[in-house]
């Protein structure tokens, strides 16, 4: 034994005996290999006889989806900024409820589940036509938990769910799910689960698994690369496109999409993601020449300064366009230029080849500077020497001048001018010809009729200050300069494009992202068109809850509201009927009328709600004061007999009523009537407006009218209708007279009283309480104006009937800016308020269509604007913790609500 201890001494390298497991460690690695056989035996289940969704998928489909990762798309959906803005738009709204319960259930924190649900799902709808035409059919792949499908009658004897059905029919057993009038049959297919709204459809994918060769229809785009792919006919989409936009179906109708358009989403919590690969072809010549080009990436995208909206052209050159463009205009097109080809030979001496093809390129630019409203036109110089001398012999001839005497920041900048006589002779027929400023900077000549913008963007550009360097081009951009044979990159703060400004679903949508970029681009025959949202900055208005709500047929476009606090009313009519709404329940209370009525506030104190609210007066001068529960107060209704020349209006709690006799009427609360000592010539087609004004220690009412009639005159008058000294003031024309729409707009600045007023011909006039004019005024603005101005508290803002929106200062000077796609007449409504709290109110227009504009001082557009609204609108002060709030009526007779941010 000894000798034993020191040979192991002495042969370290020896191992002792290892000891015999027990019993316990036996039974885990036995356990241990049961459990690895097992997962091999379920994974190689789960692999045996594997499928691919797409290979049960008819190969004639109306519409077809592809999700990667179901998971990964609900997420985003979910986890997207502009949910609860999307489904505030009509058409989606009832979307919501089930977005809503996704999000609330728990289903989607269970880790199982969600591990199930990663695997790729198709979705099909059959053609139109055959027998199943409509038809639903979807396909799920459960990867690893496909065995579960095998055993799913087993379960389904356990486990019981409202209106799900297991039907056992042999080889088409399988579960259906009833609801509503519909039947859903669900079943598996060795690794798929697969369901189905048609039996038929049903029992021929999920039994025999026949369907296509399994081979991917997508050839364009990879599906792998986005949360979504979809591969639409032709059909389908020229039935979605066509009511969009005219000049989309004008398209549509002379294009012909070859085969299935295929297309890529991606929802991101901050922006959205689209692409469209799309097969076209044209019978017209030039229009196809045009589709069957290489697009190349445009040079001018990475010279552009930062702007806050670009448009780019590079799909040819002014030839091109032009040829492709009587395509879609035809003869009148052809026409209009072959006058204006004439008239430049007479004047200029010059064909229209000369003036404009001869030296241009293909790229062109218009683009928009923070904080200036005239736009910046780029046009690519493809030969410079032609192009001054063209230049020059323009200038040469009677029609155009070349001022060359501004200089701004040490640069000279020349200015094509049209000579004063013919303008003049122009303006006969209504005519006018903008006189811009120009600068060539390398192979490109800027044109503006702002000198300042121009220079702005000179700067910019030479600075390398340019658009793709700024934080908002890279987020929408995302660093890249793909092919492009047109661009455009808009902000909803500065420019609406086309395809938003129709009031359609298409429209609603992408109306909620405040800012977009699209691109589109041609590759033998194959339009890639690619767009990305993103919702904006965070500001702009948020949809309150149970809104909008249903008024129905009659619902007038004026909104008023009555009483504070609890007792807070909105006021409105419906046809004969006067309505007030309760904001705090949605509570809403009616007073029928005898005929048409208005409903104005009553502005007495309303405390309580049997307190009295508002005036309800028919057309026959039928007066009623209103309490909240719209309950006729005591005393009420008193018979006038008042023929209205216009609406009536309240102020300090009377009633006036403007006659047809060109008497104003008041009744007080009381129910006491009394009419203004001055009579007017003529009845007064606008209510009187009012301000208080107080002079020292005094404080007085004012009141202006203007009686509409050649005479063009406007009156100062007290609260009891008596004129100030030295009024009526005349207000002239260029036409020698004073027709225009409104009442004076009375404002106080720097403790003195005015009065301002703009005739239809455009002329601004401004009066002090003396009626002496105000120097600069008048001042003359390019349009016809059916509104008369608002003061801001520093400016003068007005809008034309053409939908320039103008901002006067008291110097005189005047900027203004188009708002695409708007014009206003009678019906339109200017109104100022400060919707953010910094103290400088923000300017909301409304006009002929179903839109609500807003701007700040300096032209930016509200984000969130324009609001499906039109008429006057109801701004609802910051209350307490409350934000301000804005109601308006939608032309599809809905009252809608949104509370600033």
């Amino acid at each position: 034994m000894d000798n034993e201890k020191k040979a192991d001494a002495e042969n370290p390298r020896k191992k002792p005996a290892r000891k015999k497991p027990g019993p316990l460690k036996k039974f885990f690695r036995r356990l241990l290999c049961v459990l690895v056989l097992l997962i091999m035996a379920w994974t190689a289940l789960s692999l045996i006889g594997r499928v691919k969704p797409e290979s049960i998928m008819p190969g004639e489909t109306a519409l077809r989806l592809r999700v990667p990762n179901p998971v990964h798309l609900i997420d985003g959906i979910l986890g997207h900024e502009s949910l609860d803005e999307i489904s505030a738009v009509p058409a989606l709204a009832p979307a919501l409820p089930a977005l809503k319960a996704l999000e609330a259930s728990p289903l989607l924190s269970k880790r199982l589940l969600r591990l199930a649900a990663r695997g790729t799902a198709e979705l099909a709808i059959l053609p139109a036509g055959g027998s199943d035409s409509g038809a639903l059919l979807a396909a799920m792949d459960l990867g690893f938990f496909s065995p579960l499908l095998r055993i799913l009658p087993v379960i389904s004897g356990f486990v019981s769910i409202p209106n799900l059905y297991y039907v056992q029919a042999g080889a088409n057993s399988r579960f259906e799910y009833r609801a509503e009038g519909r039947t859903l049959f669900i079943g598996p297919y060795r690794n798929l689960l697969i369901v189905s709204d048609s039996s038929s459809v049903y029992e021929s994918r999920a039994a025999r698994g026949s369907g296509a060769d399994g081979k991917s229809p997508f050839n364009a785009i990879k599906p792998s690369a986005y949360h979504a792919a979809l591969l639409l006919s032709a059909e389908f989409i020229s039935s979605v496109l066509a009511g969009q936009d005219e000049k989309i179906a004008e398209l549509m109708e002379n294009i012909e999409i070859d085969s299935a358009v295929e297309a890529g989403i991606s929802v991101y919590p901050k922006k959205l993601e689209l692409r469209l690969a799309a097969p076209l072809s044209s019978r017209r010549t030039a229009l196809g020449r045009l589709l069957e080009q290489q697009s190349l990436p445009p040079g001018i995208e990475e010279r552009l300064p930062a702007a806050q909206y670009a448009t780019i052209l590079s799909a040819g050159t002014l030839e091109e366009l032009y040829q492709a463009a009587l395509v879609f205009s035809g003869p009148s097109l052809e026409d209009t230029l072959r006058r204006a080809d004439s008239a430049s030979r007479a004047i200029l001496r010059l064909t229209l080849d000369e003036l404009l093809f001869s030296w241009s390129g293909n790229e062109f630019a218009v683009f928009g500077m923070e904080g200036r409203p005239h736009p910046v036109y780029a046009i690519q110089i493809k030969d410079e020497r032609r192009r001054q001398a063209v230049f020059d012999r323009a200038f040469k001839s009677i029609a155009l001048d070349e001022n060359v005497r501004l200089n701004l920041d040490g640069m000279r900048i020349p200015r094509i001018e049209v000579p004063d006589f013919l303008q003049n002779l122009l303006q006969k027929w209504n005519l006018f010809l903008p006189s811009p400023y120009y600068i060539v900077n390398r192979d490109f000549i800027l044109v503006s009729e702002s000198a300042d913008t121009l220079l702005s963007a000179l700067r910019a550009m030479q600075r390398n200050e340019v658009l793709t360097r700024t934080e908002a081009w890279r987020e929408i951009g995302g660093g890249k300069a793909p092919p492009s044979a047109f661009s455009l990159y808009y902000s909803l703060d500065r420019s609406a494009p086309f395809f938003l400004r129709k009031n359609t679903a298409l429209s609603g949508f992408l109306g909620v992202y405040r800012r977009g970029l699209v691109r589109m681009g041609f590759s033998k025959g194959v339009a890639a068109i690619s767009l990305v949202l993103v919702p904006g900055s965070g500001n702009g208005v948020t949809p309150l809850s149970g809104y909008p709500i249903v008024i129905g047929r009659g619902a007038s476009n004026q909104i008023f509201s009555a009483g504070s606090g609890e007792n807070s009313r909105v006021l409105f009519t419906r046809g004969d009927t006067a309505v007030a709404l309760d904001p705090a329940n949605n509570g809403i209370f009616e007073f029928p009328s005898q005929g048409s009525a208005w409903i104005v506030p009553a502005q007495v104190k309303a405390d309580n709600k049997d307190a009295a609210f508002a005036w309800v007066v028919s057309t026959q001068g039928r007066v009623t004061l209103v309490n909240g529960g719209m309950e006729a107060e005591q005393g009420f209704p008193i018979l006038t007999g008042i023929r209205l020349s216009s609406p009536p209006v309240s102020h300090n709690g009377k009633l006036y009523l403007c006659g047809e006799d060109g008497r104003v009427y008041t009744v007080d609360a009381n129910g006491n009537q009394s009419f203004w000592e001055t009579m007017f010539i003529a009845p007064l087609r606008s209510p009187p407006s009012f301000i208080e004004f107080q002079a020292g220690r005094t404080t007085r009412q004012y009141a202006a009218v203007y009686p509409k009639s050649f005479f063009g005159e406007i009156w100062l008058l007290d609260a009891d209708g008596k004129a100030f000294p030295n009024w009526p003031a005349t207000i002239s024309s260029v036409d020698g007279f004073g027709v225009a729409f409104g009442s004076p707009a009375l404002f106080a600045r720097n403790n003195r009283l005015y009065a301002a007023f703009v005739s239809q011909a455009g002329e601004l006039s401004v009066y002090d309480e003396n009626a002496n004019a105000v120097l600069p005024f008048p001042l003359m603005l390019e349009g016809v104006f059916y509104q008369q101005p608002v003061f801001d508290g520093e400016f003068l803002w007005l809008v034309s009937g053409e939908g320039n929106l103008f901002r006067v200062s008291f110097t005189g000077e005047i900027l203004y800016q188009q708002i695409p796609g708007f014009s206003v007449k009678e019906e339109g409504y200017i109104t100022v308020f400060d919707c953010d709290g910094d103290k400088i109110p923000e300017v909301f227009i409304s006009g002929e269509g179903n839109a609500l504009y807003a701007y700040s001082r300096n032209f930016r557009s509200l984000e969130g604007f324009p609001l499906p609204v039109w008429g006057r609108p109801l701004f609802v002060e910051a209350q307490g913790k409350n934000k301000p709030e804005i109601f308006g009526m939608g032309m599809d007779q809905r009252l809608y609500r949104w509370q600033f941010k």
